[in-house]
């Protein structure tokens, strides 16, 4: 249940409204369903119900797991409209049973494209049509949804309904271009500003490098390498988003690479490095965070690991695995006392702890045959792409 809470803070304020949305309507064909079935004894209507909530609940997980906007957008408004062409026909074409056929497109257009949104309309009031003729001239249904004033406001709505999506859409269309433009304009002075950040963390980073190189005490030397690389490990970013001009998110196996290309020049020995990094992008806030970490790992095996070592070795993975992601890490070195790892108040140690209980991680160490860190982190902290 805290996980289902803590991952509620990675949707947007849209994703929340239809989640809220679907819960509501879910919930509204099981009560509905159950009234038919127990109260009103019409098992093809609590049928209907049963199936209309079970494809929502499926459309909705599926979107949930997956990502995958138009699959579900499409699943949803088939299913809807067949649901309501389905409860037209068994309610006999009463006047009441075709106010959902005809407002559901409103729907489409508020999810799909112009194109996409025209296209289903079209198809869904041709299967309204089709089953209102069949019910008319095949079964002889006499109903007042057929006289010439009901089909006179029918008809209005429709293209009243068409037309409110085509200046929905042109309108949308000319305030994207706006927004557009004015984005334009903020993403070239924002380009200036991770510039300007990234040689500035970088000039305080080459200034405690220097203090280092010409101080003579070995614990000084450490703290100095320890503060530079994590003033570098937030300055890469900044470097990495200013050269991809993509503000919105971060390739993490790209600054894997910078980080650890960086922090190996200190190394007195070459260090191999091993990666198994599915190809995902975090934003800012989580890279900051994952950074952090990173670039406490690599700099407790650059210093303390392969005193011993001949051939010394890390290797960094990144996996998704079903419901979460799972962060490894590894260094062949002399390892570590597992006790004195988990009771040491070391600020590099305090850092880890508190970016992976900021990610809402849950952290195992190992020390047998060599240091190995494991995180396991949410999937929701990965970055969209529609």
């Amino acid at each position: 249940m805290n996980k289902l809470l803590a991952s509620l803070r990675y949707l947007t304020p849209k994703e929340q409204l239809s989640y809220l949305l679907a819960a509501i309507v879910i919930s509204y064909q099981l009560i509905v369903g159950l009234y038919d079935l127990f109260y009103r004894y019409e098992v093809t209507f609590a049928l209907l119900h049963f199936i209309f909530m079970t494809a929502l609940i499926y459309f909705t997980l599926h979107y949930i797991k997956q990502r995958e906007i138009h699959y579900s957008a499409y699943g949803v408004l088939g299913t809807s409209s067949l649901y309501f062409i389905t409860l037209l026909y068994l309610n006999d074409f009463t006047l009441s049973s075709y106010f959902f056929p005809i407002l559901l497109p409103i729907g489409s257009y508020l999810i799909l494209s112009f194109k996409e949104s025209t296209g289903f309309i079209l198809l869904h009031y041709a299967a309204v049509t089709l089953v209102s003729l069949y019910g008319y001239l095949v079964l002889g249904v006499d109903s007042a949804a057929f006289a010439f004033i009901p089909l006179k406001i029918y008809l209005f709505i429709v293209i009243f309904i068409i037309l409110f999506g085509m200046v929905y859409h042109l309108t949308i269309s000319e305030n994207y271009q706006m927004l557009f433009d004015a984005n334009q304009k903020k993403a070239l002075a924002l380009s200036e500003i991770h510039h300007r950040i990234k040689n500035n963390l970088h000039v305080v980073s080459s200034m405690l490098s220097i203090n280092k190189f010409g101080a003579d005490q070995q614990a000084l030397n450490s703290v100095m390498l320890g503060s530079s690389t994590r003033i570098e490990a937030i300055s890469l970013i900044h470097k990495l988003l200013y050269r991809q001009k993509d503000f919105a998110s971060i390739d993490f196996e790209s600054y894997v690479d910078e980080l650890s290309s960086y922090i190996f020049h200190y190394s007195d020995q070459p260090i191999s490095l091993e990666k198994e990094i599915d190809p995902l992008q975090f934003s800012i806030k989580t890279m900051q965070h994952l950074g952090i970490i990173l670039a406490e790992l690599l700099t407790n095996s650059v210093k303390y690991a392969f005193s011993q070592t001949t051939a010394p070795k890390i290797t960094i993975s990144l996996k998704e695995e079903g419901d979460l992601l799972r962060f490894v890490y590894r260094d062949n070195g002399r390892g570590y006392d597992i006790k004195k790892l988990n009771h040491k108040n070391g600020l590099g140690s305090a850092f880890i702890k508190a970016s992976t209980e900021y990610l809402n991680g849950e952290m195992h160490i190992e020390c047998s045959n060599g240091l190995r860190y494991e995180i396991r982190l949410d999937p929701l902290l990965k970055t969209q792409r529609f």
